[in-house]
């Protein structure tokens, strides 16, 4: 009697972790067939052009960044948006992909930035009474990538261990657990989208899912979720999506279907303010 309840309580055990394994993970994600290339030591970059998920077309750039052999950096133009491969360019990255919220007509960020070690524009904070800026991305002086619910930016702009910080969002996955987002067409309309995620300590993900095209329909943002969590990340936080998602690589070119110019090509870059840039 004692060993059959000790089994029923295993097999109860195991039940849980299977399930707990796969909570959340996008439903078909086990059938996509994924083309792999490493394009620089610690930079490999994957892509699907896919009808498995969703029951709608999805085209998805992946790139896995091994944060001991390569840096990030945020690179920002206060003055003028430029579009991502100029900036890329300009920056000497290796790969990049656009960054935070910004201001299309005038320039500059909508939101608290740093960039190396210093903030560059005068603060409106404007952005504090916004739910889409929950949380923020940090690179530490030691190029180590942090994700975390948005804090005191006064905190930020004093700790002299933050090198680079943007407040961005919406939070998606915070320490493994993901994030309950509000019932607004932002969050739960599909568009393309832009998404930094932390597999592990030394292991960061930048991922692109076009949208806005009959060849590729995004995702809303628990769907986006869900593709982080079946990618593995521990933490995950959105980025500027719509026109403006582009992923570039220095020996490639744009790689994405950036929808600006409502043409499913790599031509259509909308000017930005800031890129995520790989180096």
């Amino acid at each position: 009697m004692k060993k059959r309840t000790m089994r029923k309580a295993w097999l109860i055990v195991c039940v849980v972790l299977s399930q707990t394994a796969v909570f959340g993970q996008l439903p078909g994600f086990e059938k996509v067939e994924w083309k792999t290339e490493e394009v620089a030591k610690g930079i490999t970059w994957k892509h699907a052009h896919t009808t498995a998920l969703l029951n709608a077309a999805q085209n998805i750039n992946i790139l896995e960044i091994d944060t001991r052999k390569r840096s990030v950096t945020l690179v920002y133009d206060k003055d003028k948006n430029r579009i991502t491969s100029e900036m890329s360019q300009a920056a000497k990255a290796l790969a990049s992909v656009n960054g935070g919220f910004f201001d299309m007509k005038n320039g500059g960020s909508e939101s608290y930035i740093k960039v190396d070690g210093a903030v560059p524009d005068k603060d409106t904070l404007k952005w504090l009474s916004h739910s889409r800026y929950s949380g923020a991305l940090i690179i530490t002086t030691k190029g180590q990538i942090v994700i975390e619910k948005r804090g005191n930016y006064k905190a930020y702009t004093a700790n002299r261990k933050y090198d680079d910080v943007l407040i961005t969002g919406h939070l998606l996955i915070d320490d493994g657990a993901r994030v309950a987002l509000k019932d607004e067409p932002f969050v739960t309309k599909r568009h393309p989208r832009t998404c930094l995620g932390l597999i592990s300590k030394n292991k960061m993900i930048l991922v692109t899912v076009d949208g806005r095209f009959e060849q590729a329909d995004g995702m809303n943002l628990n769907e986006l979720t869900d593709l982080m969590i079946s990618l593995g990340c521990k933490e995950a936080i959105n980025l500027d999506g719509g026109g403006s998602t582009t992923m570039w690589l220095a020996d490639q070119g744009v790689v994405n279907m950036p929808c600006d110019n409502k043409k499913f090509d790599h031509e259509g870059e909308r000017p930005v303010a800031n890129i995520v840039a790989v180096h």
